[in-house]
């Protein structure tokens, strides 16, 4: 069974309750700004790889030999 929960908390108990909150939430505010730095360096990398497969395929778009006769066609 449970213990009766009392009508009102004394203050050294909702002092600890703060106390607790408080360094649940610093913690957690560390670790949104990880996600949001690791969120944006993924951005990032996703662009450089986006160029990277674009300068990739002009490239081999470049060495394609031109369709013209006896080649047949692109």
């Amino acid at each position: 069974m449970k213990a009766p929960i009392s009508a009102r908390p004394t203050t050294r108990e909702i002092r600890a309750g703060l106390d607790e909150v408080a360094n649940a939430l610093q913690g957690a505010i560390g670790l949104a700004t990880l996600v949001r730095r690791n969120a944006q360096t993924v951005a990032d990398d996703a662009v450089a790889l986006e160029a990277a497969i674009g300068r990739a395929v002009s490239a081999l778009k470049r060495l394609q030999p031109r369709s013209g006769p006896g080649r047949g066609t692109r």
